[in-house]
């Protein structure tokens, strides 16, 4: 059997994967999908409720209707009522249309690629999100109560997937690193009754998730939010199992190599550090290839930012003084935007 050679289609096909993402973003910021809802309306009608211009209005929603964003039935565009939830404004969050706006910013900061790789992504223009500052204090709330809807939202079921991998009742006392609102440690500690524990992070998230845990009966207690540098701060005493759940990456392997060594300092015997990523291959694997695109963003978001292979990290973790390295692989995504899903676990030795 012989594999067909690429050919002229595959440089047309990835061009024109960008007039896809840039219709999309278009139509939702114009709310053209809210407005089609339903039974729909005919061209006519549509733009003239619009306001847009009849030439432009068209081919945008024509665009859409060609990538199958639109239905169109009887001289009638409507949006699919599958799509409804993730493309119209005013319903549950949903972080697919979360990604939508995220990414219009990123495609925008990203228009000289070829800059940003010469200059390791150092001189950009996307600082919407920017955690990734000297002072943790200075991180606007606002911000971080963004970011936080997202990463929220997202977590129940990676920690569903975590918790098929790794059995957190054998442990007594789980500090989670860069946990945002605390929304991972509390699904952690919520599976195991009889393990307390902390989360920790930049006191712009953490003050969200110490109020809402507060009032929560079942955590009460149990959990502590803490702001601070992971970094910096003081880590609390007693832990025997740290948690670094999608954040690992966000460092290059100096930085990150110090923080494995802070919390080697800090776990007894046998304690373990649990990292949940994810992960490139160790060798390329063409099936990999959309973990490998979503990887570009990374050279805009920051300079240090990037995925490692499970090798990579037993490498780190294993300089920084852990021995008895295991490696899990999630067998199915949590989500389809949460491909590679990997989970390490290292223990002090």
């Amino acid at each position: 059997m012989t594999t067909k050679r690429p050919d002229e289609r595959l440089i047309l096909d990835i061009l024109d994967g960008y007039l896809g993402s840039k219709v999309l973003m278009a139509a939702y910021q114009l709310d053209i999908f809210t407005q089609l809802q339903g039974e729909g309306l005919s061209p006519d009608a549509f733009l003239d409720r619009s306001k847009l211009p009849a030439r432009t209005g068209r081919i945008l929603l024509d665009a859409c209707a060609g990538l199958g964003l639109l239905d169109v039935q009887q001289g009638r565009y409507r949006t699919p009522p599958e799509l409804v939830p993730f493309l119209t404004t005013g319903t549950k969050f949903q972080t697919t249309s979360y990604l939508i706006p995220y990414y219009d910013e990123v495609y925008s900061a990203i228009a000289s690629l070829s800059e940003l790789v010469r200059e390791n992504g150092t001189k950009n223009g996307f600082r919407p999100r920017d955690y990734f500052v000297d002072d943790v204090n200075k991180i606007d709330p606002s911000i971080a109560a963004d970011y936080s809807r997202y990463m929220d939202a997202t977590i129940p079921k990676i920690a569903e997937t975590v918790l098929g991998l790794y059995d957190f009742s054998k442990h007594k006392r789980l500090l989670d690193l860069c946990g945002g609102t605390g929304t991972f440690a509390a699904a952690i500690l919520s599976a195991s009754p009889a393990l307390t524990g902390a989360s920790l992070d930049v006191p712009a998230c953490a003050a969200i998730g110490a109020q809402r845990y507060a009032h929560d009966p079942a955590l009460a207690g149990r959990l502590q939010v803490l702001g601070g540098d992971v970094f910096k701060s003081p880590f609390p005493p007693g832990t025997d199992v740290v948690t670094m759940c999608r954040s690992a990456h966000d460092w290059d392997d100096e930085r990150v190599s110090a923080l494995f060594a802070r919390v080697h300092e800090l776990l007894p015997k046998a304690g373990r550090l649990v990292i949940i990523e994810r992960m490139v291959p160790d060798d390329f694997d063409p099936a990999a290839r959309a973990l490998y695109l979503r990887a570009i963003y990374f050279v805009v978001k920051s300079h240090t930012a990037c995925y490692r292979s499970p090798a990579h990290y037993r490498r780190l973790l294993t300089a920084a003084g852990f021995g008895a390295v295991e490696h899990h692989r999630a067998a199915k995504a949590p989500y389809e935007f949460f491909q590679g899903l990997h989970v390490i676990s290292a223990t002090k030795v």
